[in-house]
C-alpha cells in the first residue's frame, strides 16, 4: 500500500493529461502482462500437480502388481532390472532399487546398493540433463510450478524376507520444462503485443493532443486579434465539426470585425468632418467679426486720441476691450488648432509633427524635444495623421506636465507586422521624466481618447511604462496607404 503512494503522488503532480494517459497505458500493459504471467503459473501448477499425481499413482499400482507377480518366480533378483527398466520409461516418476532389508541393522549402508542397469540409466539421465542445462527452467520458476512431492516405497519380499525395496518419487522436471518452454514463448509475445497496442494507442493519443494544441493555439491567436487563424482539415471524423465550427466562427468574426471597423472609420471620418466644418465656421464667421470689431475699436481709439488723448475716461475701458478681443482671438486660434490643425491634410505628417514640436519648444524652452521621422514626405490620410498628431501632442504634454522631463524624443517610422505582410505606422514618444510608478498607468483622459481613436483605426496603444530608465508610450497603426506611398517615394 505504501509502495503505491509515490507513484500516485507522481501522477497527481502531472498537469498534462497526455502524460497521465501515457502512464496509465503503460501501467495497464504492465498489469495485464503480470496478470497473464500469474494465470499461466497458477494453471501450470494445477495441471502439473494433477498430471504428476496421476502418473505417480499409476506407477505405484504397476509396481505393486509386478512385485506381487514376482513372488511366484524362482529368481526374483533377476527380474528386478527389467522392472526398473520399465519404470524408467514412465514419465513423472523416478524409481530407485535398494537390495536387502531397507530398515535392517546396517541402516543406510544396506540401502545404498542399486543394480548396474539402474546406475547406467541414472548416468544417462544425468548426462542428458547436463546437455539440456540451457533449456532448464530457472529454480524460481520451477519452485512456483512444482507442487508437493510424492514418495512411496514398495518392498520386494519372499517368504516374509525382504529382498529389496523400490522407492518411488514424483518427478515433475520434464513437465516444468514444457511449461517453461511455453512460458518463454508466450510471455515475450504478449509483451510485444502489449507494447505494440500501447504504442498505437499513444500514437493516436498524441495525434489527438496535437489537434487540441492546434485548436488552443488558434483560439489564442483569435483572442489576440488574428482573425485569419484557421484550423486545418481534421484527420478524425470526430474533429470535423470542431474544425468546421471554429473556421466558421473565425470567418464570421472576421466579417463582423471588418464591418465594425468600416463603421468605426466612417464614424471617425464623420467626426473629423464635423470638427472640420465647425473649425471652418468658427474661422469664417467668428474670425472676421472679431477682426472687424478690433478694427472699429482701433478707429474709435484714434478718434478719441485726436481730441482728448490718454486722459479721456474711455481710454482705459477701450484698452481693456481691445485686450479682451485679442485674448478671444488667441483662444479662437487654439480652439481651431485643436479642432483641426491647419497643416493636417495639406502637409506631410512629418512636417506637421515638426511644427507641433516647434510649438512645444517655444512653450518649454528648458526641455530638449527632438523628432526622428523616416516617413519622408508621406501622408497617411487625415484620420491617421490627426490621430498621430494628437498622440504626439498628448505624449509631449504629459512628459512636460507630469513627468517634468528635460529630454523628449519622438520617433516616427514604418514597420511591418509580425507576419511581414501589412505595413504598420509606428510612433514612439520617450522621455527621461519620472513616468508612472509601479505598474503601467492608463495615461489619463487625453491618452484614453487617443487610445479609442487608435483602436478605431485597428491599431494599438501601449504604455506609458518604464523601459531602460525612460518613460515610453507608443502606438502602432496599420497603414496600407503609407506603404504604397513609401514604395512610390523609394522608387523616385
Amino acid at each position: 500500500m505504501k509502495g503505491g503512494r509515490p507513484l500516485a503522488g507522481w501522477l497527481k503532480r502531472q498537469n498534462s493529461l497526455q502524460a497521465q494517459m501515457t502512464a496509465g497505458l503503460l501501467l495497464i500493459s504492465l498489469g495485464a502482462w503480470l496478470a497473464l504471467a500469474v494465470v499461466i503459473v497458477v494453471n501450470a501448477r494445477i495441471a502439473t500437480g494433477r498430471e504428476v499425481a496421476s502418473s505417480f499413482f499409476i506407477a505405484e499400482r504397476f509396481v505393486q502388481e509386478r512385485v506381487e507377480a514376482l513372488k511366484g518366480t524362482d529368481d526374483v533378483a533377476a527380474e528386478l532390472p527389467a522392472l526398473m527398466a520399465q519404470l524408467a520409461e514412465m514419465r513423472h516418476v523416478r524409481a530407485t532399487l535398494t537390495l536387502g532389508p531397507r530398515h535392517g541393522a546396517e541402516g543406510a549402508a544396506a540401502g545404498a546398493s542399486s543394480p548396474s542397469g539402474a546406475e547406467e540409466e541414472a548416468g544417462d539421465r544425468l548426462q542428458g540433463s547436463e546437455e539440456e542445462d540451457d533449456e532448464r527452467a530457472p529454480a524460481l520458476f520451477a519452485g512456483l510450478i512444482n507442487s508437493t512431492a510424492l514418495h512411496s516405497f514398495v518392498p520386494v519380499t519372499r517368504n516374509d524376507t525382504r529382498l529389496a525395496t523400490i522407492d518411488l518419487h514424483s518427478d515433475s522436471a520434464d513437465e516444468i520444462a514444457e511449461v517453461w518452454e511455453d512460458f518463454r514463448f508466450v510471455l515475450p509475445l504478449t509483451m510485444i503485443y502489449g507494447f505494440l497496442v500501447s504504442a498505437m494507442a499513444l500514437l493516436y493519443v498524441r495525434r489527438v493532443f496535437l489537434r487540441l494544441k492546434e485548436t488552443s493555439t488558434a483560439l489564442v491567436d483569435l483572442k489576440d486579434g488574428d482573425l485569419s487563424a484557421r484550423l486545418p482539415e481534421a484527420g478524425f471524423a470526430e474533429f470535423a465539426p470542431v474544425t468546421a465550427g471554429f473556421n466558421e466562427l473565425a470567418a464570421s468574426l472576421n466579417v463582423k470585425t471588418r464591418s465594425n471597423q468600416q463603421l468605426a472609420n466612417r464614424l471617425l471620418t464623420a467626426h473629423e468632418e464635423e470638427r472640420r466644418r465647425l473649425a471652418n465656421d468658427l474661422h469664417d464667421e467668428l474670425g472676421p467679426n472679431l477682426f472687424s470689431l478690433r478694427v472699429r475699436l482701433s478707429e474709435l481709439k484714434r478718434a478719441l486720441g485726436d481730441g482728448q488723448g490718454a486722459d479721456h475716461p474711455a481710454s482705459r475701458p477701450l484698452a481693456e476691450l481691445e485686450s479682451g478681443i485679442a485674448g478671444v482671438q488667441t483662444l479662437l486660434r487654439r480652439i481651431l488648432s485643436r479642432l483641426k490643425p491647419m497643416s493636417i491634410g495639406s502637409l506631410p505628417l512629418a512636417d506637421s509633427l515638426q511644427g507641433l514640436v516647434s510649438e512645444y519648444r517655444q512653450t518649454a524652452p528648458e526641455a530638449t524635444i527632438c523628432l526622428a521621422a523616416t516617413t519622408r514626405s508621406l501622408s497617411f490620410g487625415e484620420a491617421v495623421d490627426m490621430t498621430v498628431y494628437r498622440f504626439v501632442g498628448e505624449g509631449i504634454l504629459n512628459a512636460l506636465r507630469h513627468g517634468r522631463a528635460t529630454t523628449i524624443a519622438v520617433a516616427l517610422r514604418i514597420e511591418t507586422d509580425g507576419q511581414g505582410d501589412v505595413p504598420v505606422l509606428s510612433v514612439v514618444v520617450s522621455d527621461d521624466g519620472a513616468g508612472p510608478s509601479g505598474k503601467p498607468a492608463s495615461g489619463g483622459i487625453g491618452l484614453s481618447a487617443v487610445r479609442d481613436r487608435v483602436e478605431t483605426l485597428g491599431g494599438t496603444l501601449s504604455g506609458p511604462l518604464r523601459r531602460d530608465g525612460s518613460t515610453v508610450v507608443a502606438i502602432r497603426i496599420p497603414s496600407a496607404t503609407g506603404r504604397r506611398a513609401r514604395m512610390s517615394a523609394l522608387a523616385e
